[in-house]
């Protein structure tokens, strides 16, 4: 460190020197940052017709105030979403530190001695000090390290509205899987009490001699197998409704209680959604943000490798009151200094070097990561728009299906009644009508789903947030 104090002969250098590096402080080594080329699809591949506009709350569209009370539980309770929103509050204090680089440090002293001399004598001496220090940001260093800070915060908060995303998506799927399962048990209990009046039919008729002891035993075995079916289910039930209680963050004794609706057919199944063009997801997708967001950041970290290839210039200025004017007892004895440093790496092994290429290498990763993410997203719309395009055609068939099983059960009742067929038709429709009631209630559920699929493909709106 070079002092500059009186008439130094090297200040006037010095200080222009230090007049140059100012003038310089800010720029940067960091590339330009361009974002890669992308070769996007001029629309979608499955017809899309324009319906509903995708909006953050998308789940109010199924018409459920039970599932709106759940979701506002889930923001407030879920512990994967308070893990996510404590990693951007960290982030954020990171970006801050990141930035106290580009201000100046002070620091302050104060300090005494006291000296005791043979025979009796002694003094003490008192000292404070105030220095400051400051690194000129000549190539940018310190800006790009702060701007990667920032950018690396703002990912982590797209990164949370991921994970609010998907909690969103698993709330709304969790809760149609428990109303599923719980519709599912009552009309296995109704098939059961269903198969319970033709057993008893089939009972007064080998009473009376119009049946037989086989068609018996092959009403009871259809009686037995639908008993059987039922503890399953309420399995099934009772795991699907802890599976809830765990994303809304609570503990899972009760939650079936704080349940009440009681049927798939009380939601509302909403209108094709407005998919809108393929481009659109780069800005409604807050995973694609992230990704795009990261890529920004290791732009920067690029310039902060380029910059410590090269020397740093830092400046120094102290002062220190000392000696009587501490005690008041005389004149001040203030001293100053001020001074700057030049530091310039000379050999590191290539490490500086080397990490200029990782910071490119890394860079370049993320590239492909992004295109990769970008093409994930595309599948996954496609995907749910077709789910959802055969899903409703499948939907009309199935509930045409349940129409016509439950006429054949009908007729094949009355006619058994009336002897006019046997009970061997009377299973057969039996059969077939508890079939297409499960398989038609599992599909009603699956629309549903797939509906909230679809939601979260799209980004489930978080895009019109800003």
């Amino acid at each position: 460190m070079q002092l500059l104090e009186g008439d130094n002969p090297v200040r006037k250098p010095l200080l222009t020197l230090l007049a140059t590096a100012i003038l310089l402080s800010g720029c940067s080594l960091a590339p330009t940052f361009e974002e890669p080329e992308l070769q996007l699809p001029a629309h979608w591949g499955t017809p899309v017709e324009r319906g509903l506009p995708l909006t953050p709350d998308w789940w109010t569209l199924f018409g459920s105030s039970e599932l709106n009370r759940l979701m506002q539980q889930a923001r407030s309770g879920n512990l994967d979403l308070a893990t996510a929103m404590s990693r951007v509050r960290q982030a954020d204090i990171q970006a801050r530190i990141a930035g106290a680089a580009l201000l100046p440090s002070l620091n302050g002293n104060l300090g005494g001695t006291r000296s005791d001399i043979e025979g009796g004598s002694s003094s003490t001496r008192y000292s404070a000090g105030l220095s400051a220090s400051y690194e000129l940001d000549v190539w940018g260093r310190n800006r790009d390290s702060r701007d990667s800070s920032a950018l690396s915060a703002r990912a982590t908060a797209y990164e949370r509205d991921s994970v609010a995303l998907t909690v969103s998506a698993s709330v709304a799927t969790s809760y149609f899987k428990v109303l599923e399962l719980r519709e599912r048990l009552r009309l296995a209990e109704e098939n059961l009490a269903n198969a319970e009046r033709v057993m008893a039919m089939v009972d007064a008729k080998v009473r009376l001699g119009a049946g037989t002891e086989l068609d018996r035993v092959q009403q009871q075995t259809l009686v037995e197998q639908r008993r059987a079916a039922l503890p399953a289910l309420r399995q099934q039930v009772a795991t699907a409704e802890t599976a809830l209680a765990l994303l809304l963050g609570e503990a899972p004794q009760g939650i079936a209680a704080r349940i009440e609706a009681a049927s798939l057919h009380d939601l509302t199944l909403p209108d094709p959604v407005a998919a809108g063009l393929p481009s659109e997801l780069l800005l409604r997708r807050p995973d694609l943000r992230r990704a795009e967001t990261q890529l920004r950041a290791a732009n920067a970290n690029i310039g902060v490798a380029r910059a410590a290839l090269f020397p740093s210039i830092s400046l120094s200025a102290s002062a220190s009151l000392q000696d009587a004017a501490l005690s008041g007892l005389g004149s001040a004895g203030l001293a100053t200094s001020f001074g700057a440093s030049l530091l310039q790496p000379i050999f590191r092994g290539g490490a500086l070097r080397g990490q200029v290429a990782l910071s490119e290498e890394r860079y370049a990763e993320l590239v492909a990561s992004y295109r990769q993410t970008i093409l994930t997203a595309l599948k996954d719309v496609e995907d749910a728009l077709v789910t959802v395009r055969e899903g409703q055609l499948q939907y009309a068939s199935q509930r045409q299906v349940l129409a016509n099983a439950e006429r054949s059960f009908q007729l094949a009742e009355a006619q058994y009644r009336a002897g006019a067929t046997d009970l061997l038709t009377v299973l057969n429709a039996q059969q077939t009508l508890f079939a297409a009631r499960d398989t038609f209630l599992q599909n009603t559920s699956a629309q549903l789903q797939n509906q909230v699929a679809l939601f979260k493909a799209l980004g489930g709106g978080f895009g019109e947030q800003g």
